[in-house]
């Protein structure tokens, strides 16, 4: 277990660090409402132009410090649940269990939130921060003043819909994952670096994909409102409000960036995690 929950961490790190940039302009675009931004590539340059280049980076220290636990709960949470269902074993199950996969995958999902909730909106927040003129940002002290402004309750403003988005997404993530990775595993059912950076990727599409309107959603519920704009309050609020002020293809804003980002990180994280686990069994 030890080591399952240190390899999760380290597959965690790694994978949030390498697709940060599209992260942040993924909520950028899903916080949107002007039409400042014309695509992905658009809202690059621009943050870019206006703020350089560490801009794109705006919120990484509290990521990071949220992300060990959150994807150590998240991986090793379901492979717990996969071993308590039995799902992995052979005898029992000889080709998986796609419902009981699934449900592991659930209950991982909604074991995490108590750390992905705080995460995912002082995450937010610091990416929507705006420097004053002039002004040098030092990440942490933000990061330390905006906590203690929340408070334990403010940082788990959206605790809802954050389970709302995770829950669902993990259950289709890690039945797909189980589904691919039963086609890629050796004799031995080891899986190797590239074909566990396939099968993760391929269930990250198809998750991250589906489950981008409850993350606009989300999104909205945590995010700082410019000045003059009413905060998102509810989640049927939410939903109701942007379908009305933006249409409901704004539910799907984000969409290319947030697969973008889940698939990758999420197999460069059980990429990582399987490679360690098959270095060091």
């Amino acid at each position: 277990l030890g080591k399952n929950v240190l390899f999760s961490a380290a597959g965690g790190v790694a994978g949030a660090t390498a697709v940060y940039p599209l992260d942040l302009a993924k909520t950028q675009l899903q916080m949107d409402k002007s039409g400042q931004y014309k695509n992905l590539f658009d809202c690059f340059s621009k943050i870019v132009k206006g703020q350089g280049i560490g801009a794109l980076y705006r919120g990484l220290p509290a990521n990071i410090i949220g992300i060990m636990p959150e994807k150590t709960i998240k991986l090793a949470g379901n492979d717990f649940f996969r071993h308590y269902f039995q799902v992995d074993n052979p005898n029992v199950y000889p080709d998986g269990n796609i419902g009981l996969e699934g449900l592991s995958g659930g209950l991982a999902g909604a074991c995490q939130i108590v750390v992905t909730t705080p995460m995912e909106i002082t995450k937010i927040r610091m990416q929507m921060y705006k420097a004053a003129p002039g002004e040098t940002v030092n990440q942490m002290a933000i990061l330390s003043k905006m906590v203690k402004e929340m408070g334990v309750t403010g940082m788990y403003q959206g605790t809802v819909s954050t389970f709302m988005r995770d829950v669902p997404f993990s259950i289709v993530y890690f039945s797909l994952y189980g589904i691919f990775r039963r086609r890629l595993v050796d004799e031995n059912h080891k899986i190797s670096s590239t074909g566990a950076l396939i099968a993760s990727t391929g269930a990250g599409i198809v998750g991250a994909s589906l489950s981008t309107p409850l993350d606009v959603i989300k999104t909205r519920l945590q995010a700082s409102v410019p000045e003059g704009v009413a905060p998102y309050k509810g989640w049927l609020p939410t939903v109701n409000r942007i379908v009305a002020e933006e249409g409901a293809g704004a539910l799907f804003k984000g969409v290319g960036p947030r697969t973008i980002i889940i698939s990758p990180l999420f197999g460069i994280a059980l990429m990582v995690k399987e490679t360690l686990a098959r270095w060091f069994p």
